[in-house]
């Protein structure tokens, strides 16, 4: 009933806030004015519209997550946009659709004298204008979500500005809820985090200024804030584990609050969504168990011991058993694995229903091959703990803490501690370290391409952003973090629609006729800087581009 409940405030708060968009003459009188709603409601709505429009930005199906080798489109269709980086338009609008809705929080928070409200805004405001920043560069800012004013076509901000507010806004956060009782005034019903929990809100805001700082390291000389002063006052305040994270569970009833692979939100099962190769091999190298987590055995092996084609049940790590079917071959050019992974970047469907098949039958739909690896049940599921989105985790706060330790300049020590906890907090996350049936951690951590203390690990840098790529699988995170540090060095599409590099930004949305929006959108695009993969004919305003957050810094490329 308690699911139930939480769905009807939503659907009901959304269609307020649809009549004040539509109506915004009337805002004072309408008597279902959403001025009138409960702040409560509004953190509800704030909290799941902001954390599902994070989640439609990377989750296995996305484009991102191709660019990051997480996965790969195993069929033609839209293979180029995810595969091969041939990326269009990115879109805001509901951004700052969920911005308006906690501008307004925000502002019955302080009308109400309602502390953690305006903290609460202040944190999910920080959030969403951050990756906004993170995600275009330059972007409506300081004069946004002021068309109550009649500014309807606001100034680009630019980059560093919008990160300097960000930074701001998430110390006054920390302040205001560091000055208020533990018992926060709010239902905790409606606080979908942490149930009206002040001292998670903390380490939330302080978890993110981390990211923040250390987004920024590259440019620090540059900014008007002191991002490691900020450093040092946010890490004694930030996740411990992950009871922390910043997680929405999904209630898997209706698409809003839906896992983008289930029956809700799929008609059919998305099997045309492969595990990234390389992604499989880095985890078969180290018999790392969250491959079994996440990928599925092949339903069809290729074994050059096999004298005759058999079937078994294939029994993976955590009891799941599996039918497979061992298939005879001296083709050396096949995968014999039990887990396979889809080569990178490839859009021709006669390689992508053909790979790894051999002389094996082809009696599967083109998205189907049943000689690569699926993800497993979990992606094909309505909800499911494993794929609950997260704003932030405390294994990001780990391999924070471990790449400041190294860089040496935030007043971290003890890289290796923060690097192991790091892992162990991703393993933890997906329940490995109490399911995963004869597993050792320990043996697992001192294998000589794990632990950090390994004489054969030359390039520490390098290790932790890969162990982190790997801990925050379908996140955002490890693009942005190989965007500042080169790292994981990814091999680049085979077939790369502007050439051998991976994307650095989404392009602006279709700008509007109108000459003011115009005028602004071109200016900021001026300031873009075109790499060499950006065809000379066509605008600043491309995917292969640089924002002022990647200009001068020789990273990634």
């Amino acid at each position: 009933m308690k699911k139930i409940g939480l769905i009807l405030i939503i659907i009901f708060l959304g269609q307020i806030i649809q009549s004040c968009h539509d109506n915004f003459d009337d805002m004072n009188v309408s008597p279902n004015n959403a001025e009138e709603v409960s702040p409560n409601y509004l953190l509800s709505y704030v909290i799941s519209t902001t954390t599902m429009q994070f989640y439609g930005l990377i989750n296995e199906h996305t484009d991102i997550a191709g660019a990051m080798q997480y996965t790969q489109r195993g069929t033609e269709f839209n293979a180029a946009n995810q595969n091969c980086y041939q990326w269009g338009k990115g879109s805001w609008s509901g951004y700052y659709d969920i911005l308006r809705t906690n501008q307004l929080m925000y502002e019955l928070g302080e009308k109400e004298n309602n502390q953690f409200f305006m903290a609460a805004s202040l944190i999910m405001k920080s959030f969403t204008f951050g990756l906004l920043a993170d995600l275009f560069g330059d972007c409506p800012y300081s004069e946004a979500l002021q068309a109550g004013t009649s500014l309807l076509f606001p100034k680009f901000d630019a980059q560093k500005d919008v990160y300097e507010g960000v930074l701001t806004d998430l110390k006054t956060a920390s302040e205001l809820l560091e000055g208020l009782d533990s018992k926060l005034s709010v239902l905790p019903s409606s606080d979908l985090l942490y149930k009206g929990d002040r001292d998670k809100w903390i380490k939330f805001a302080n978890s993110l200024r981390l990211r923040y700082c250390l987004r920024l390291h590259n440019k620090k000389d540059q900014l008007g804030i002191n991002t490691v002063s900020e450093f040092q006052d946010a890490a004694n305040k930030v996740f411990g584990s992950n009871a922390d994270n910043a997680t929405l569970v999904l209630l898997g009833l209706a698409g809003e609050n839906s896992a983008v692979g289930g029956p809700v939100r799929s008609s059919n099962k998305p099997y045309a969504f492969k595990p990234g190769k390389p992604l499989v091999e880095y985890l078969k190298e180290r018999n790392d168990p969250r491959l079994q987590r996440w990928v599925n055995p092949v339903e069809r092996k290729w074994d050059f011991n096999a004298s005759e084609e058999t079937t078994i049940d294939y029994i993976d790590i955590f009891g799941n058993s599996y039918q497979m079917t061992i298939l005879p071959t001296d083709d050396t050019s096949l995968d014999t694995s039990v887990y396979v992974g889809l080569p990178i970047g490839y859009d021709d469907l006669e390689f992508l229903g053909n790979y790894n098949r051999g002389d094996g039958i082809r009696d599967y739909p083109d998205e189907r091959s049943t000689y690569i690896s699926y993800l497993t049940p979990i992606y094909f599921e309505n909800s499911n703990d494993f794929v609950n989105p997260s704003l932030i985790t405390y294994a990001e706060v780990e391999f924070i803490l471990a790449e400041a330790a190294l860089l040496g300049d935030y007043g971290v020590s003890n890289a290796e501690d923060h690097y192991k906890a790091g892992i162990r907090a991703s393993m933890e996350q997906y329940k490995i370290l109490s399911e995963a049936q004869g597993f050792d951690f320990d043996a697992f951590y001192s294998q000589p391409t794990v632990s950090y203390s390994s004489s054969s690990i030359t390039n520490k840098h390098e290790l932790i952003m890969t162990q982190k790529w790997i801990a925050l699988w379908l996140q955002a995170e490890p693009w942005f973090d190989w965007r500042r540090t080169g790292y994981p060095d990814f091999e680049p599409a085979a077939n790369p629609a502007y050439g051998p590099a991976l994307p650095l930004r989404l392009a602006y949305p279709e700008p509007f006729a109108d000459p003011q929006y115009v005028e602004k959108y071109e200016e900021a695009v001026s300031k873009l800087e075109k790499t060499s993969f950006v065809p000379s004919n066509q605008s600043n305003d491309h995917s292969y581009s640089k924002t002022w957050l990647l200009q001068g810094t020789g990273k990634p490329y």
